[in-house]
């Protein structure tokens, strides 16, 4: 088969469609639908060490793989039925490489009459490496700073335990001595007994401060009642008292996870509701917890005025979306899927998936 182009410089030139196929890198095979080869590129030799010569009028899949059926996952049949280019990446076990192989329908016909299809055979390996050494060193990284979240979190555990078991109690022995110091005053030490009662009044401001960071550290809650009982104190605390109307709405069998998964649910809900008085401007929020099989999934929706999330994540104000930054590291860093829904004027809605432990999947 040849191609022929008319006036090319000076009178007619013809193109072999050999010299053509040779000047292909990667090995390129004309094939019927029979799988038998009409024509192969000199390229076989480099990367299956084959003459061309020795392979024309063969079964393909005889001498590409060595076996007498259609090689499984070849395209070239899916192509036939179809009609249609088709393109896989595949293993091929016989030289342990990865390739992608291509079948593409032509508009020749063999000398049997038979439909001609072009394959195409690139090797991949080398990029298949790289793209599992890059997907190798991601997920060490993500151990890592799942590590380190950990780490960080004893940390605040063992830092809020320290402030409730010395700190604050040396302020209430304070508070106490101070009311005991008020009450043994004569009556006629005026001055005393006022600054004494403002030295109460400073301790009991500080204490309930103290009491604040504790419960900001490590909600006692989260490890004594669970993951429910302490969000709905974080609504309370949080978006109740600021005048927003919330509601919870809890779907499943309830029950224990992990420790990791609850602190990394329940900061996520927490900055949530930060995000959502710092800028919502929202009346009304709804707080959904579904209790799957081996996933949990929360929806925070709140009616505030939204915003563009692909303007918000682009921005170059890099405070601005600090929140949901971290927030999708976070479900990052327990394998679980984030999905954000918002828009101006329409409200917000962040949804979460995380596995109840340290598996891939989080299907039911």
């Amino acid at each position: 088969m040849e191609i022929k182009t008319i006036n090319q410089c000076q009178g007619e030139t013809e193109i072999k469609l050999q010299d053509i196929l040779d000047a292909i890198p990667f090995y390129v095979l004309l094939v019927d639908a029979d799988h038998y080869i009409i024509e192969a590129n000199k390229a076989v030799k480099t990367h299956l060490g084959i003459e061309r010569d020795e392979i024309i009028g063969k079964y393909c899949p005889l001498v590409i793989h060595g076996i007498q059926e259609p090689y499984e996952g070849c395209p070239l049949e899916e192509a036939v039925e179809r009609n249609t280019a088709v393109e896989k990446e595949l293993y091929d076990k016989k030289t342990g490489r990865w390739v992608i192989s291509a079948i593409y329908p032509t508009r020749a016909v063999s000398s049997e009459g038979k439909r001609i299809y072009l394959h195409m055979v690139t090797d991949i390996t080398e990029r298949k490496v790289a793209q599992e050494q890059l997907k190798n060193s991601r997920e060490q990284l993500r151990r890592l700073s799942a590590y380190l979240e950990m780490v960080r979190e004893e940390e605040k555990r063992s830092i809020a335990r320290d402030l409730h078991d010395e700190t604050s109690q040396v302020l209430a022995s304070l508070h106490a001595y101070l009311e005991a110091a008020i009450g043994n005053l004569p009556s006629n030490a005026t001055r005393s007994k006022e600054l004494l009662e403002k030295a109460r009044n400073l301790s009991t401001t500080i204490l309930d401060g103290v009491h604040e960071l504790i419960y900001q550290l490590r909600p006692v809650m989260l490890d004594e009642l669970g993951l429910v009982d302490a969000i709905k104190a974080l609504m309370e605390s949080s978006l109740e008292v600021s005048g927003v109307n919330v509601s919870l709405k809890v779907i499943g069998e309830v029950r224990r996870m992990p420790a990791p998964v609850e602190i990394a649910i329940y900061r996520i809900v927490q900055e949530t509701f930060n995000n959502i008085l710092k800028h919502a401007r929202a009346k009304n929020v709804l707080v959904r917890l579904f209790f799957r099989r081996n996933h949990i999934e929360v929806s925070v929706k709140d009616d505030g005025i939204g915003f563009n999330i692909q303007e918000v994540f682009e921005s170059k104000d890099k405070i601005r979306g600090m929140g949901l930054i971290g927030i999708r590291e976070r479900v990052e860093l327990m394998k679980g899927v984030l999905n954000i829904k918002s828009s101006p004027g329409k409200g917000t809605e962040i949804i979460l998936k995380i596995p109840d432990k340290d598996s891939d999947d989080g299907k039911d």
